[in-house]
């Protein structure tokens, strides 16, 4: 049951293609409303900072992301994202660790490389500023090809990731551990991923209580303590996130939307909606719809 409630809080929207396994993405709200919640995915994410200030929530831990400052999520961490200001902008720098990998076994691959993709090494997840000002200048250089896409384009691209992964060893920014098995952050997972599986159904304390084991009320405080939101919020979210996905990536009205989201009705879901985002789901379609389907 858990591995099943695993897969379905894992990220499964098509980051690259295997040609070009790098996706950028440009984190922007045309009403400045970001709000990301937990999930994790198979993918290294890299977060730089380009405006305004960004909320972020990565295995538990919450940082608040400033211009310029560089995030390094590692494979298979929870991690969510809500903007603190209007104005908040990111990169989003996705890919898997895997593509770096060597088809001939050397020391570069069996040392330095296999580790991160085999989670037994992590990078530290803020760059304090004397590694992200050198670590801004290859992801600049690495968007810059990405966008420019002239001759070698990509093989620039994979040598930038690799310096900077030579760079993130030279600054001791990475850690050995074996794969992490702390029971707290189990059971955040597990709760985490419960919610994500059943969000399109009526999900109530009593019953989250009774699955982990804790009194409605406890439960609620214990949620609070460790997700910065309520239940009720934090159900919403998630349930908003994945009706955006939904306006984008097919072609559904809103009754069938909100109904695989959750709500209870069209008329609810445009309700909440609009007044999560400051538009009606129909804007947000004809917004984002050609954007995200092409961000660069």
């Amino acid at each position: 049951m858990k591995t099943q409630i695993h897969q379905k809080l894992q990220e499964t929207r098509t980051q690259g293609t295997p040609m070009h396994p790098l996706k950028i993405y440009k984190m922007q709200d045309i009403n400045g409303i970001i709000d990301v919640p937990y999930h994790w995915q198979e993918n290294v994410e890299i977060l730089w900072i380009q405006k305004g200030e960004l909320n972020i929530r990565i295995k538990g831990r919450d940082y608040i992301g400033k211009q310029d400052d560089v995030f390094y999520v590692n494979p298979h961490e929870l991690h969510g994202m809500q903007a603190k200001t209007q104005d908040c902008l990111y990169f989003a720098f996705v890919f898997p660790m895997s593509w770096l990998q060597f088809a001939q076994a050397d020391e570069a691959n069996e040392k330095y490389i296999k580790p991160l993709t085999e989670l037994t090494a992590h990078i530290i997840t803020y760059l304090p500023e004397q590694v992200a000002i050198p670590a801004r200048k290859m992801l600049k250089e690495i968007y810059e090809q990405y966008i420019g896409y002239e001759t070698g384009a990509w093989l620039g691209i994979k040598a930038n990731l690799l310096k900077f992964y030579y760079f993130m060893y030279q600054s001791n920014m990475v850690f050995f551990q074996e794969k992490e098995n702390s029971e707290q952050m189990q059971l955040l997972l597990d709760i985490s991923q419960y919610i994500h599986m059943h969000c399109d159904e009526k999900i109530s304390l009593e019953q989250l209580g009774s699955e982990f084991h804790m009194s409605p009320k406890y439960f609620s405080e214990y949620f609070k303590k460790h997700f910065s939101k309520n239940l009720t919020d934090y159900l919403t979210a998630t349930r908003i996130e994945k009706a955006k996905k939904l306006l984008l990536e097919t072609d559904w009205d809103m009754e069938l939307i909100a109904q695989k989201t959750g709500f209870s009705g069209s008329s609810y879901f445009i309700r909440i909606f609009r007044k999560s985002l400051n538009m009606t789901p129909a804007q947000y379609r004809k917004h984002f719809k050609e954007i995200a389907s092409n961000r660069f």
